[in-house]
């Protein structure tokens, strides 16, 4: 009976896996959840009730995919002592009453808590009111105190409800960046990943790719998780409404995710884990690993042409031609980008406002003229505030750096402005408008083209690479970048892809140029993830840091001479080390990240990409306290990024040393005040063999 049983518990859920269906009773109960009234009504802590009939409403949304069970309304109040006998404090909920408290200016403070409703609370929008009704008292008189008040306090009141997440009842490709969004918590996005058949480098690029496609299409960080196992096991899910990936050749898929149709080329497929109806397994796969990359590829790179489908088969579908290499706001040298491509159609720059902010992502190592601007062509309406009307006044800054100030025409009228490129950074960047006298609406038609730049930078720079990927990642693409697996370990695997899906968040790009990678790289940008024990220390030879079992050395730059000497620290308490330094080989830079041990390196990966984390690392050198928090600073000298062989690099090299215009006008002028001189003697020689004849 128990074997009978198990068999159709495996079919039914292999049934719901092909049919791309699920049971309609299959949902999960999270934890109760409670929000203070002032975090859904912003910007309000209080609310005061005067006498009469006030009342205050509130938006609650339940949020699409989920239900509320058990709500209640928990309120906390403050009544007036002149509040007549027989007032009350009602609560309705889309106009229709659900309780009342009486008041009592006897006891002034108080708190009483309404349940919403027995029935399920299905996804949309629900108005909350609260109501306060003179007494009985006050009705008959003539005159209502005018000085009876109830004061509601928002940020002490709470509403309390239990949700729970229903499945999708069809999976869609189109659903997956709502479907993360489900799955991530407080920002992060536990992925397991499940690899099938012989690892190799090409099944890790594969891997790297899929991280990637599923990182951009999310705002969480990513916490990977790798396994490897037989065909007879499931891939693996975190938690009751976790995604998962899983990353095979047709012929080494578990037979519960084989699709109905052969595999014959490279496919994604989205699938739900039979074992769980709220999981849900995004699939690579096809022939062999080079088409399991193919298709990994491809999701990575796509991310606006997928199918309306849970399945995507990439030969025969739309050619790889139009690749998003970034979300919306990310613009590059020489590109003409409007708004709407920017910001999307229903940016809030296309309604009336004081204030105007344009931000958007550019790439790192970046460097132009001094003469060079952004040039920015706008369509603005304006609607003068004063009467009688005057031209309002609109100030445009930078990164809070004032630019320039003019005047505005009433209506509609188009502009242009420039911004210096000087005034701009490798990563994200903001150019406000506040206008004075007045309020302005940006059509989304209006352009911004960033100058034809070159590519130097001062290096070694951890705060570039965290906010732009640079320079392992050059504009936006990952070419002749290695990654560099140096064990062949699952936590050497879940590190380096957790670290990969970060820098292609941070670089906006899916860095499709990238390889992975089990032997010491010789050529090219390289991420390098090990232990002390797997890494030679050879590798970090060009470092200005020796790293050693409990105990770290560093290199005196600053002395004087040829032979620096190295000083060191025993008994160090780090755990995990972040290095960006020269490869071994020349013209080439390594950000290299190592723990003491195997058993640590998933998890400080994890504490690494943790946005507090992250967000703060400079220098070149970073390390982990065993609280798991990341410090960093500057241990060696800096160095000139870019080809040297081309006359940019004196402009830049003068750009970013302006103490070198001073060594060369010194010099200027002593060779001239040299060349007078000995000018000087000679026609003074001159002169004398002339007088002595």
């Amino acid at each position: 009976m128990k074997r009978k049983y198990i068999i159709a518990v495996w079919s039914a859920g292999l049934a719901c896996l092909l049919s791309g269906t699920v049971p309609a009773i299959a949902q999960t109960t999270a934890d109760p959840v409670s929000l203070p009234l002032s975090a859904l009504t912003p910007g309000k802590n209080v609310v005061v009730l005067r006498s009469g009939h006030e009342t205050t409403q509130i938006i609650w949304k339940v949020r699409p995919h989920y239900t509320a069970q058990n709500a209640a309304l928990q309120v906390r109040y403050l009544t007036s002592p002149d509040t007549t006998a027989g007032s009350q404090l009602v609560v309705s909920m889309n106009h229709k009453i659900v309780g009342a408290v009486s008041l009592n200016a006897q006891l002034p403070r108080g708190s009483f808590t309404v349940l919403l409703g027995h029935q399920t609370f299905s996804a949309g929008r629900y108005l909350l009111q609260i109501q306060a009704i003179p007494g009985p008292a006050a009705a008959h008189s003539k005159t209502t105190p005018p000085g009876a008040w109830t004061q509601i306090d928002y940020s002490a009141s709470q509403l309390t409800y239990t949700p729970q997440r229903l499945p999708w009842q069809h999976l869609d490709f189109a659903h997956l960046p709502m479907i993360l969004s489900e799955s991530a918590a407080k920002g992060v996005l536990p992925l397991p990943i499940q690899l099938y058949g012989t690892p190799n480098p090409t099944l890790l690029t594969a891997a790297q790719e899929a991280v990637a496609g599923l990182a951009l299409r999310s705002a969480a960080v990513l916490h990977v998780e790798a396994h490897m196992g037989p065909s007879v096991i499931l891939p693996t899910v975190s938690g009751d409404s976790g995604v998962s990936a899983c990353l095979a050749p047709a012929s080494d898929l578990p037979a519960l995710v084989q699709p109905h149709t052969p595999i014959t080329g490279p496919t994604v497929l989205l699938a739900r884990n039979p074992g769980n109806p709220l999981g849900v397994i995004v699939i690579f796969t096809g022939t062999d690993d080079a088409q399991v990359l193919e298709a990994a590829r491809a999701f990575a790179m796509n991310r606006n042409m997928l199918p309306l489908d849970h399945r995507w088969s990439v030969i025969g579908s739309a050619p790889v031609t139009a690749m998003n290499f970034g979300p919306r706001n990310a613009v590059y040298p020489g590109q003409v980008v409007s708004l709407r491509a920017l910001q999307g159609a229903s940016s809030v720059l296309n309604t009336p406002h004081g204030t105007a902010d344009i931000g958007f992502w550019m790439p790192g190592g970046l460097f132009a003229a001094r003469q060079s601007n952004l040039k920015m062509k706008l369509t603005m309406a304006t609607k003068p505030l004063t009467q009688p009307v005057t031209q309002p006044i609109i100030t445009v800054m930078a990164n809070h750096h004032w630019i320039s100030e003019w005047k505005l025409t009433p209506g509609v009228a188009d502009y242009q402005t420039t911004i210096p490129f000087s005034a701009l950074v490798g990563g994200e960047n903001h150019v406000t408008f506040q206008i004075a006298g007045g309020k302005v609406s940006i059509f989304p038609d209006s352009t911004l083209q960033l100058p034809t730049t070159h590519r130097y930078t001062v290096l070694p720079d951890l705060a570039l690479f965290q906010r732009t990927g640079f320079p392992l990642v050059v504009h936006g693409v990952g070419r002749h970048l290695s990654v560099w697996y140096s064990e062949s370990t699952l936590a050497n695997w879940s590190a380096g892809l957790t670290l990969f899906a970060r820098l292609a968040q941070s670089a906006h790009s899916p860095l499709p140029g990238a390889q992975a990678t089990f032997s010491m790289p010789t050529k090219g940008n390289v991420l390098a993830v090990g232990t002390l024990a797997s890494i030679p220390a050879s590798w970090l030879s060009a470092s200005p840091v020796r790293l050693r079992q409990n105990a770290i050395q560093w290199q005196l730059t600053a002395r004087q001479g040829t032979v620096h000497p190295w000083m060191g620290a025993t008994q160090s308490p780090a755990t995990a080390y972040l290095v960006e330094a020269h490869t071994p080989y020349k013209d080439h830079v390594a950000v290299t990240f190592l723990t003491t041990n195997t058993q640590n390196l998933q998890a400080a990966a994890w504490y690494l990409a943790a946005a507090p984390n992250w967000n703060r690392l400079q220098g070149d050198f970073a390390w982990q306290n065993r609280q798991g928090i990341y410090q960093s600073t500057m241990v060696g000298p800096h160095f000139m990024y870019g080809n040297r062989h081309s006359s940019w690099f004196w402009i830049f090299l003068f750009s970013a040393r302006p103490w070198l215009w001073v060594l060369a006008g010194s010099s200027a002028v002593l060779f001239a005040s040299l060349t007078v001189w000995i000018y000087t003697l000679r026609k003074k020689a001159q002169w004398r063999a002339e007088e002595a004849l």
